[in-house]
């Protein structure tokens, strides 16, 4: 009897701290990328891109949309060209003390309930904002982030996101072209 009431308690307890372990409902990814840059010239950088990807310039197939820029923080918005999927996107840059780096950790988040595995989809959102502005070839850069960091991403999704990539970038050609 003793050891029923010791099994039946570490099971509440278990299944209790489980409880209070939070479990995200939306598809996200975080990275974090580093660069030996000012981090002033990171964040020109990114605003000029999502406000080349904005409709309103006529980028009909990027549909980025700058939110608020400070010193620190970007916020932007991108929406599906259907309209159906939305994600919320934050860049955060501190400088480094070498070099005069920058460390940028980057977050897009689904704000959908469809699924919290997005086939790589917020891992885009980011990788396209840095690689088409040119920041993946820029002094320092190293990227860190892996599956986990980036809910739903695929070892695919690194191919799959630079094959995309490479025709938002040709898109992006056709509208400074024009």
């Amino acid at each position: 009897m003793a050891t029923l009431l010791l099994v039946s308690a570490l099971l509440v307890g278990v299944f209790g701290s489980l409880a209070a372990i939070p479990i995200p409902y939306h598809a996200f990814c975080s990275s974090l990328w580093l660069f030996q840059m000012p981090c002033t010239e990171i964040s020109t950088a990114l605003v000029k891109q999502i406000e080349a990807f904005s409709p309103m310039i006529g980028c009909d197939k990027c549909h980025y949309q700058l939110v608020s820029a400070t010193p620190v923080t970007l916020k932007a918005n991108h929406t599906s060209p259907d309209g159906l999927q939305a994600e919320n996107i934050t860049f955060t840059l501190n400088p480094t003390t070498m070099a005069s780096g920058c460390r940028v950790s980057g977050q897009s988040i689904s704000l959908s309930f469809t699924s919290l595995l997005d086939d790589g989809l917020n891992y885009c959102n980011l990788y396209n904002l840095l690689s088409s502005s040119g920041l993946t070839s820029a002094p320092g850069f190293i990227e860190m982030t892996n599956e986990w960091a980036c809910l739903g991403g695929k070892q695919e999704t690194v191919a799959l996101c630079r094959l995309q990539d490479k025709r938002v970038q040709e898109l992006s050609v056709e509208i400074r072209g024009t």
